[in-house]
């Protein structure tokens, strides 16, 4: 936190994410800086393990007053409890393990004894500097095993679970486009049993854009619609419309940054998504600049006043089309010819398919419905697993099987030329 740009990162999260609770790692802040940036970003109070020389420092934020108690803290955690409405009262620890794989013993005893001071519904979330499997890690040497065991084995002790993610497979780097790039995940949630229940909904979302070596977690607690936000690649029709479209797509074409036909694909579509991503944000404003402009120009009878009159108008109808075309595309009603500028049905439509995209609950084979989004994945799992598994014995063929070939004679008659007479018994006995 003491980097202008992390602060600006932070403050960005907030606007965006709206967190109730912000849980600092490594902040190499002092006790000032980090009240200084809770003021900055409007939350009632914080709670700061200030950093030892080069290194260190914790921060707890908290956006409402009260609801929140601190239970203890030291160089590698903060230990608190929180007062929720509805689902009453639950422990939470932001924690962060020793770096030094010699003292990673000291971390594993740390969360020991955390485990032990409190019976309520746990869930720690932080950089433990460990990893549970060699598979999450990328580059480098792999993990010593003694170390994987040696962390599964503690969070097992202690009645931990490992909440999962979604996103980015890897939380921390080193080295980023070198020949010694790693990746790892170093970062994650662990939670009881206790707490899993009071909070089935709860998923965690690696938030994949950092100003650190380390991207930040999102956790959710209550994440009860299951719907997939992976962005994919749309070429916008609107996009031919445009004559610079040409010219994007030769250019990142005959690029010589990549080589090969996936490569070439890839880097095309990125390039268009550069230029023409926010074509439709520019619509609004471009057409109102539009109204203004006729508005001004209609009562000018002078040569250039008709001129510049008719040279908006038109670039105004022009707008209306491309944005009529952007929309037809998002409601996809390709039975509708071009021509009719009813915007607005076309924008409810596609906002309605978007909202029946979502998977909200799912009936499992014992015709109960589910709606937890692991239940929903299972359901979903299981259904295509035996759609696609064969039921039929290996290497058994039935009667129905057998296919007879076609005779001599039989080919004869399909391959001979079609004749006058068939064509119009045909068209006379499918007329009557």
């Amino acid at each position: 936190m003491g980097n202008p740009r992390a602060v600006r990162f932070l403050k960005e999260l907030v606007q965006k994410h709206k967190p109730s609770l912000i849980f600092l790692s490594e902040t190499l802040a002092n006790k000032n800086k980090i009240e200084e940036i809770c003021k900055g970003i409007h939350y009632a109070g914080c709670y700061v393990m200030e950093a030892q020389g080069q290194g260190g420092g914790l921060a707890l934020l908290w956006k409402n007053t009260g609801g929140v108690e601190i239970k203890g803290s030291s160089n590698h955690y903060i230990d608190f409890e929180v007062e929720c409405t509805q689902m009453g009262r639950w422990r939470y620890t932001g924690f962060y393990g020793c770096p030094e794989r010699s003292r990673r013993q000291e971390s594993w005893d740390i969360i020991q004894s955390l485990a032990i001071r409190s019976n309520l519904s746990w869930c720690m979330l932080g950089d433990y500097n460990d990893m549970l499997y060699n598979y999450e890690k990328i580059g480098g040497r792999p993990q010593p095993t003694h170390l994987l065991e040696g962390f599964s084995k503690v969070i097992m002790d202690c009645g931990l679970e490992d909440l999962g993610f979604k996103g980015s497979k890897f939380t921390w780097e080193k080295s980023r486009g070198t020949d010694i790039w790693i990746q790892e995940r170093l970062d994650r949630g662990l939670a009881t049993q206790g707490w899993k229940e009071l909070f089935p909904y709860a998923d965690i979302t690696v938030i994949e854009v950092s100003t650190s070596d380390h991207l930040p977690l999102l956790l959710q607690l209550n994440s009860q619609v299951y719907m997939p936000r992976t962005k994919r690649f749309i070429f916008e029709n609107v996009w031919i419309r445009e004559a610079e479209c040409e010219n994007v797509v030769k250019n990142s074409w005959e690029s010589n940054e990549v080589s090969n036909i996936l490569a070439k694909i890839e880097y095309c579509c990125m390039k268009l998504e550069e230029w023409g991503g926010g074509k439709m944000k520019e619509f609004g404003s471009k057409i109102q600049n539009c109204r203004n402009l006729l508005r001004k120009f209609r009562s000018r009878r002078y040569a250039f006043g008709v001129k510049k009159y008719n040279e908006v108008r038109w670039e105004f109808l022009n707008l209306l089309e491309k944005q009529e075309v952007y929309w037809k595309q998002r409601a996809k009603q390709f039975w509708l010819q071009e021509g009719d500028q009813n915007t607005r049905y076309f924008h409810k439509f596609a906002s309605g398919r978007k909202r029946n995209n979502q998977i909200c609950k799912l009936k499992n084979k014992d015709g109960e419905w589910k709606d937890n989004k692991q239940d929903i994945q299972g359901i979903i799992t299981d259904y295509f697993t035996e759609l696609f598994t064969s039921s039929r014995t290996a290497g058994s063929i039935s009667s129905r099987d057998k296919v007879q070939g076609v005779t001599v004679e039989q080919n004869e008659q399909l391959i001979k030329p079609i004749s006058n007479d068939e064509v119009k018994s045909a068209a006379f006995l499918n007329a009557s």
